[in-house]
This record gives structure tokens, C-alpha cells and sequence, in this order.
């Protein structure tokens, strides 16, 4: 392969990108050994910013897309995954997710996933490329190949709803069935987890860990 090129992106709403995200930034533009292309897309809501990446992408010709959410840097070099030539990547990000009515629930999750009756759950932590069912969106790489499928260029990172307009499927599980209809295979990679900065209300998490340790007492 000659020097590999990659579109990267940094999605934003409102022109704000964490220091580590911008860190992780700089490290990847640093890296000799890809020609690289650094955007910071402010197009809202993130479905329309997202259907711009994948334009510009086509457009600018690069052999990779790496997108990376504005607060959610990547722990290790990304671009050593070129290197494998998946067809999409993703790399796991912990995800706050309690709502206090399963005892024992475990309110922090990796955001990879197998495919379950009736949805998706969790996959396992494990290490290195594992293939899995879905991805979640904070922060990917796609190969060209997989958006030169004209079907994956019509708006692949649609939400679908019910007939009530209620979500079913978010705009990163839905990529991810996309994907893998078209015959296209997802892989998460366990080597090069991400951190996440969000906002959470403190009482709250008092009450998940309290209750993951209650239910952990003999």
C-alpha cells in the first residue's frame, strides 16, 4: 500500500472539542506515515453533520474516514488500524447508563454490541479486533470501500423509529445494521479504548454504586 490517506473528523454542534480530543488530534497529525485531512464539522443535528463527513469524504478521495466525537479522545493511535484493512472499526467508549430498576445494574457499559432477541447488548471487554454486531458512534473508522457502496451513501446514519416517530434503533446502531446488510463486517478494538467527558448528577451516581455494592455484599 502506497502512504494510506484519512478524512479525520471531529463532529461538534457548537464549536466546543475537549483539550484531550484536540491532544489526540495533534498526535494523530503528527504521524508520518498517512496523508491526513483534519475537519471539525459544526452541522446540526448530528445525523446532517454526519451525512456531511460522508460527502466530503467521497469528495476529498481519502482511503479512511476516522471520526472522533468532540469529547471523546482515543486512548491509543487510531491509525494503526489502517494498517488491518477492516471495513469499519470501532473503538470503545464507556457510556453512563443507569436507570435504578434492574438490582445490581452495572451503570457504566462499553459502547460495542451483539445482536440479542429483541435488540442489542453489550459485548464482552475483551482484547485486540473482535468482530461484533454493532458500534457505537463516538469514535469509528470506516474504509472508502464501504461508502463506495451506493446503498451506504443514502443517508447510512438514519435513525429509524416506529410508526409513533419513537426511536428504535439510534443513528450509530442503525449504521450498524446498515453495514452489515450490505455484507460489510464491524470489528471493535479492545487495544484502543476511549475516555469519555460527560455530565452526570452526583446523587445519582451515589445511588448506582450503591446499589452495584449492595447487591455485591454476601
Amino acid at each position: 500500500m502506497s502512504q494510506p490517506s484519512v478524512y479525520v473528523t471531529i463532529p461538534n454542534g457548537d464549536a466546543w472539542v475537549h483539550k484531550l480530543v484536540m491532544f489526540c488530534a495533534i498526535k494523530i497529525l503528527q504521524d508520518r506515515r498517512f496523508k491526513i485531512r483534519l475537519d471539525a464539522p459544526t452541522n446540526r443535528p448530528l445525523e446532517n453533520n454526519q451525512a456531511h463527513c460522508v460527502r466530503d469524504f467521497l469528495k476529498g478521495g481519502e482511503d479512511f474516514w476516522l471520526s472522533i466525537d468532540a469529547d471523546n479522545p482515543i486512548t491509543q493511535n487510531p491509525l494503526d488500524d489502517v494498517f488491518a484493512d477492516k471495513d469499519v472499526v470501532g473503538f470503545p467508549t464507556p457510556v453512563w447508563h443507569y436507570t435504578g430498576e434492574k438490582p445490581g445494574e452495572r451503570p457504566i457499559y462499553w459502547n460495542m454490541y451483539r445482536e440479542v432477541p429483541g435488540g442489542y447488548t453489550e459485548f464482552p471487554a475483551t482484547s485486540g479486533l473482535v468482530e461484533v454486531d454493532a458500534i457505537g458512534g463516538g469514535a469509528f473508522l470506516v474504509a472508502r470501500r464501504v461508502f463506495e457502496d451506493p446503498v451506504m451513501q443514502l443517508n447510512p446514519f438514519r435513525r429509524t423509529t416506529d410508526e409513533f416517530g419513537r426511536v428504535e434503533f439510534g443513528n450509530d446502531i442503525a449504521f450498524s445494521r446498515r453495514c452489515r446488510e450490505r455484507g460489510f463486517k464491524l470489528w471493535a478494538d479492545f487495544d484502543r479504548p476511549c475516555q469519555h467527558f460527560v455530565e452526570i448528577e452526583l446523587t445519582e451516581a451515589i445511588r448506582a454504586f450503591n446499589q452495584v455494592r449492595s447487591h455485591q455484599s454476601p
